[in-house]
């Protein structure tokens, strides 16, 4: 049987499954129990007839044609080929063709944790499970666990971890200013008026080592003293007193929650009521004592109007009785007002003027007509 080794190829020759020689590129026959398998010189020699060692330990000139390396449990092995970055190698023994480029190859240890004076550039062309990446953004702190014990404390950056050995997590601290609203809270005021309140407050971490060591959910922590905060002060004052100021009680039960979480290692910031519900019926009550003041309020300006206009009508009375020109004047701005809404009007010199325009009006009231 004729066998072809190509030129990007080996040739291991058998005789009768027994490895014998490595083969160079060329045309082989083969018969009496011998075989050949063809191998790439690319990329890392595994045949298939027979493990690599058998290649590395029994062939003879493997040596000369072929790089080694061993890599342990708890390392792994940068490969480089022509200073160029080809792969990883994980526990085992590898072998690579001379033919195929020279061959460089780091050992490196995972029994620590942390990857070290390697280039991220690399580290994000590894095997996915070889290396973890942690990205702590800013505005954030990092808590590194090594088999759950808390180990480094990271500001924001790119960290890269070996999947090893050591189970490596990490928890993640917002150290921005942060919101918690405490929504429908039922409270009974003084004045024993149900009413639903919410609350809403702004926080933030001083110190997150210290708080991850004592507090593993400061969110609940916080609710439950926004809670308490709630109904011990608001308890204490009257559906008015609350409906008054509001702003005032939230300055007063800020105070209360920074006493509260005084020894917690977070700050609040900030805090207010936000919303006040009251009953149905509290709410049209409310509203219909709302009306009642809206149309008292009416009443009273309008009064007043009143009392302004005939105080003014007094006081022109008195001037026209003082002053005959000014009375003359007024006749003269009625008459002038009168000819723009009639086309005719007819006088005579039986009676004055005005007693004459007095009757004209009044007839123009009774009839609605003009003359």
């Amino acid at each position: 049987m004729k066998v072809i080794v190509n030129e990007n190829q080996k040739g291991l020759l058998f005789d009768n499954g027994v490895l014998k020689m490595i083969l160079n590129p060329g045309k082989y026959h083969t018969f009496f129990g011998k075989t050949i398998e063809t191998l790439p010189l690319e990329g890392e020699i595994s045949p298939n007839s027979c493990p690599v060692q058998k290649i590395l330990d029994y062939c003879p000139g493997a040596k000369a044609l072929i790089s080694e390396v061993s890599v342990k449990n708890g390392e792994i092995c940068l490969h480089y080929v022509n200073g160029v970055f080809d792969g990883c190698l994980t526990a085992g023994r590898h072998a690579f063709w001379n033919e195929y480029g020279t061959h460089e190859f780091q050992i490196i240890s995972t029994e620590e944790p942390k990857v070290q004076d390697v280039p991220a550039v690399i580290l994000q062309k590894l095997v996915p499970g070889v290396v973890q990446e942690i990205n702590v953004q800013d505005g954030f702190g990092a808590i590194i666990y090594y088999n759950g014990k808390a180990s480094e404390y990271l500001g924001a950056g790119r960290y890269y971890y070996w999947n090893g050995a050591v189970k490596v997590t990490c928890a993640l601290y917002d150290l921005r200013i942060q919101t918690t609203s405490v929504g429908g809270q039922e409270i009974l005021t003084k004045d024993k008026v149900g009413l639903r309140v919410n609350f809403v407050m702004n926080w933030r971490i001083v110190d997150y080592v210290k708080l991850a060591e004592q507090y593993p959910n400061i969110t609940d922590l916080l609710y439950t003293a926004a809670q308490l905060a709630l109904r011990d002060h608001l308890g204490t004052k009257t559906m008015d007193e609350l409906l008054a100021d509001r702003e005032k009680f939230g300055d007063e039960i800020l105070a209360e929650l920074k006493e509260r979480t005084s020894d917690t290692f977070v700050e609040v910031v900030s805090a207010g009521i936000k919303d006040v519900i009251l009953p149905g019926e509290i709410t049209a009550i409310m509203n219909s004592v709302l009306a009642a003041e809206k149309r008292a309020q009416a009443n009273v300006i309008t009064r007043r109007e009143e009392v302004a206009s005939t105080r003014s009508l007094l006081n022109t009375a008195k001037l026209m009785d003082e002053n005959e020109t000014l009375r003359r004047l007024k006749e003269l701005e009625y008459i002038e007002r009168i000819c723009e809404h009639v086309g005719e009007i007819t006088v005579d010199a039986r009676s004055g003027l005005i007693e004459q325009l007095g009757q004209i009006l009044g007839k123009e009231k009774g009839n609605g007509k003009s003359k």
